[in-house]
């Protein structure tokens, strides 16, 4: 997830106490959920897309409709109880930065922890006023942030959403 460059520079801001923006575009923490056996991908019903797998409160929910249900002990097509979790989402970027850089104080900011009125100021002020060394945000603090001591702005897994397609992309058809 962290780049050895990325890394290094994050090391080095945190040594001269400066701040740092952390960017990824997917909250939860993990992408989805497959059956390591059949191949199966957790669905959403309604939407027919893979669920995110979110780690506080071990559900899978549709980004999109909303959508929740329990994380499946075993796979829904084979039974196999060889499921894993892929992919990276802002929970688990928290749970690596302070696995590699314990000293610093992170918040996250992603509609899972703005959804009581106010809490963007509060998290942004927070930040401001030097409380935090890393904002790791989804696109939510991807444009208007200017704090003096922000020093350093990475993207996290930018290359995981390289030549996917978009379900919500029209299809062109080109004679």
């Amino acid at each position: 997830m962290f780049s050895v460059s990325l890394a290094d520079a994050i090391h080095q801001r945190l040594e001269r106490k400066e701040q740092i923006v952390l960017f990824l575009n997917k909250r939860g923490f993990s992408s989805f959920v497959l059956c390591r056996d059949c191949g199966t991908v957790v669905q959403c019903p309604n939407c027919d897309i893979s669920l995110t797998y979110h780690r506080a409160n071990e559900r899978l929910k549709c980004h999109y409709c909303g959508h929740e249900e329990g994380v499946p002990l075993v796979c829904p097509e084979c039974e196999s109880e060889h499921i894993r979790f892929f992919g990276t989402g802002t929970q688990k970027a928290e749970e690596e930065i302070y696995k590699l850089f314990p000293e610093a104080r992170v918040l996250r900011m992603d509609v899972d922890t703005t959804r009581q009125k106010g809490s963007h100021e509060r998290l942004l002020r927070k930040f401001s006023e030097g409380k935090a060394d890393i904002l790791l945000g989804t696109q939510m603090i991807a444009k208007g942030l200017d704090f003096p001591n922000i020093t350093l702005v990475g993207v996290l897994a930018a290359d995981t959403t390289l030549h996917l397609a978009d379900f919500r992309q029209q299809k062109k058809h080109f004679n």
